[in-house]
């Protein structure tokens, strides 16, 4: 005895609007039961969303994914390398040199803390304390000392003061009243004023706005 006919489902048709679905509004989208509807999905392919805990649901043909493979529709949140877990993997292999929670969670907008961990004891990816944070890096050597190397390169730049407003405008009054002050006097003169700057913040003020050059015009 045949059984009932297969039921013909254009799956793309279907995501187009509005591109992503839950399991259960899919399956009744498509009156299908939800092991019909599962099995048309894993025949042509799909991405369920790393947050809400894969709740969400999309196709190749419907999403909009940038450059580094992610691509946010409301409140979902996808990526081309697959799962959370797997997306940090990804991300921390390639990465340039090694990456902090903190840039991860930047990146993805999720905090992907306990997959760091998970992924650091099964020895996926190595962990090492550089500066005030846990940088995490690749797990084969050669990858790791060039990631390792460039982030210590890196950490003096990161580690650099952030003047305030308040410590520029002092400074630059001090530059417009006397053009050849030197950052010495520049500390001396705002400290007197009751602006407190160190001369590291002045030396990246000096940076910013490339009072140097201008100095010598």
């Amino acid at each position: 005895m045949r059984g009932r006919p297969k039921k013909q489902v254009d799956l793309v048709k279907v995501f187009r609007t509005p591109r992503v679905f839950t399991f259960d509004q899919l399956s009744e989208k498509l009156s299908l039961s939800r092991s019909s509807a599962f099995r048309r999905l894993t025949e042509h392919g799909y991405f369920t969303s790393y947050n809400y805990s894969g709740k969400f649901l999309t196709l190749e043909e419907v999403a909009d994914f940038d450059a580094q493979g992610l691509w946010i529709y409301k409140a979902a949140r996808f990526s081309r390398h697959g799962t959370l877990k797997e997306t940090v993997a990804h991300f921390v292999e390639s990465s340039d040199r090694g990456m902090t929670h903190e840039e991860l969670a930047g990146l993805l907008g999720v905090r992907a803390y306990n997959v760091l961990l998970e992924l650091t004891k099964e020895e996926k990816i190595r962990r090492k304390l550089l500066g005030p944070s846990f940088v995490y890096f690749a797990k084969k050597r050669s990858l790791e000392k060039g990631q390792e190397l460039r982030r210590r390169e890196f950490l003096p730049e990161s580690h650099k003061p952030q003047p305030s407003n308040r410590q520029v405008i002092a400074t630059l009054l001090e530059i417009i009243k006397d053009p050849r002050v030197s950052r010495e006097q520049i500390v001396t003169r705002c400290q007197r004023s009751g602006v407190l700057v160190s001369r590291q913040s002045v030396e990246t003020i000096f940076e910013i706005y490339e009072l140097d050059k201008k100095r010598a015009l």
